[in-house]
């Protein structure tokens, strides 16, 4: 009875979580508050696999050319069905919810305990970066999360002696860390580090399985496939500056040298950011440096590019990184434990504080600091000018648009963001991939937002006649092709 109350009572936080941030997230995308990368992206991407078409015009790469998205082919269905961003956003929102469930079933198998397996659950939800990575929308590193999560549990609670229920436990490991991958190749360094813990844990001949399948996944689809989609473009090809534009290149130049790692590390703040990722933890994480191997070479991935976003905590760069810092938190939980079990519930207790006053002083929760400076757009937006820009555009029609618009029409095969094709803006790939600007039928702007190249451009495309017919709603300004 008491093993079922306190489950009742972490689905229940889970469903007011799922309510809660739900709504925000649907109202953010109906207010045409989402943004072409990545939400366009990942849209058209779906709707392309839906449609056995391939190359994404939003990002200028074939679908898995971006990231080796393959969990994708369970949301097409979705797609045949009139699935969208909203639905998308969901998953998501319900995937980071429904990860406290797996937290919940980790502590308390480690910790003894469903009191403390309840906190580290709530902790969970109130982690700020759980409410961010909801808020930017939907991303297959974040989709991943419950499963890596299920995937630690079953890998680090193995019954004991041997026999069918074992095969069966092992079987079940392997089956949520499959899923977990297949959502982007990213997830199998994740895979790698938690073989290298199960090994230390003496499951020498499983951690060593799952290093090597995982490894070896990640080779094969991560170093080759991927960039063999790709050609000679990437979507992390100019985040590493003079670390090099793959990540083989990157790490034979921090082995040859060190120094270039050692200063990037110096000038990102890499302590800074290892604190912010355990900070809203109490810091338990650093308890448990094996468990962090999960989260590990993520960790440099984010730190060693010259783009502050990836070691921001509100990006899905952070997915991986916090899934280690959580399981983390709960081994040092548990090491404490073997130590005192007052220290213990101490421990557990200074993990719920802290991810709530990290929740509240940089959360995007209704309690949290963040909550009501434009992160989220409350109220009634007067969205006119977007749905009548919206009903002009025929669903077939190629379309060249402000990247709030493009996640509402990404559902065709040729979108771009507004000054492509003309200009390159944004697009990962060379000019080639470009259609012709003549089949542009429509050009969605918002007036007064574009630079002063982009301006220049469309007031010489409406001069010489080849756009007009211009509609203006709500400051939102829509351009037909005259011109074939």
């Amino acid at each position: 009875m008491r093993k079922s109350l306190f489950s009742a009572l972490i689905w229940a936080s889970i469903f007011t979580w799922i309510i809660i941030v739900g709504r925000l997230v649907v109202h953010r995308h109906n207010a045409y508050a989402t943004f072409d990368f990545d939400l366009g992206i990942h849209d058209q991407s779906l709707w392309l696999l839906a449609n056995g078409k391939w190359f994404n015009t939003v990002c200028g790469l074939p679908v898995f050319g971006h990231h080796a998205m393959f969990m994708y082919y369970f949301l097409v269905p979705f797609v045949w069905l009139g699935g969208g961003p909203n639905l998308w956003n969901m998953f998501q929102v319900i995937a980071l919810a429904s990860a406290a469930y797996p937290v919940f079933l980790i502590a308390r198998h480690r910790l003894k305990s469903e009191v403390s397996a309840l906190a580290f659950g709530i902790a969970w939800l109130l982690l700020p970066t759980t409410a961010y990575l909801a808020w930017e929308t939907f991303h297959p590193e974040t989709m991943a999360i419950p499963f890596l999560l299920m995937g630690y549990h079953y890998a680090t609670s193995r019954p004991e002696g041997i026999g069918k229920h074992v095969t069966r436990h092992n079987v079940i490991t392997v089956v949520w860390i499959a899923i977990a991958m297949l959502w982007k190749e990213d997830i199998a360094l994740a895979v790698m580090g938690l073989g290298i813990l199960l090994m230390f844990r003496k499951r020498i001949r499983f951690g060593a399985m799952l290093f090597g399948v995982s490894a070896f996944y990640f080779l094969i689809i991560a170093v080759w496939f991927v960039p063999h989609l790709a050609g000679d473009f990437s979507a992390y090809g100019a985040l590493y500056g003079n670390l090099g534009t793959t990540p083989s290149e990157v790490v034979k130049t921090s082995l040859r040298h060190p120094s270039l790692f050692i200063d990037r590390l110096a000038d990102n703040n890499a302590i800074g950011y290892a604190g912010r990722i355990t900070s809203p933890l109490a810091f338990l994480s650093l308890l448990a440096p094996l468990t962090l191997l999960m989260g590990l070479p993520q960790y440099f991935i984010n730190i060693l590019t010259t783009a502050d976003f990836t070691w921001a905590m509100m990006y899905h760069y952070q997915a991986v990184p916090n899934v280690a810092a959580i399981a983390a938190a709960v081994e040092g939980a548990a090491f404490l434990q073997r130590r005192s079990r007052s220290l213990g519930r101490l421990g557990v207790l200074g993990v719920v504080v802290c991810a709530y006053i990290a929740a509240n002083s940089w959360g995007l929760l209704p309690f949290g600091a963040k909550y009501n400076t434009g992160y989220w757009p409350h109220g009634a937006h007067d969205t006119s000018g977007w749905e009548a820009a919206l009903d002009r555009v025929g669903p077939k029609d190629v379309v060249s648009a402000h990247y709030a618009f493009v996640p509402h029409a990404a559902q065709r095969e040729i979108i771009y963001t507004f000054p492509n094709p003309w200009i390159k803006t944004n697009f990962l790939n060379d000019d080639s991939k470009f259609v012709s600007p003549s089949k542009v039928k429509w050009l969605v702007v918002k007036d007064g937002t574009l630079g002063q190249e982009p301006q220049d451009l469309l007031n010489k495309l409406v001069a010489r006649g080849e756009y007009g017919e211009a509609q203006t709603v709500a400051g939102i300004t829509s351009y037909k092709r005259l011109i074939p």
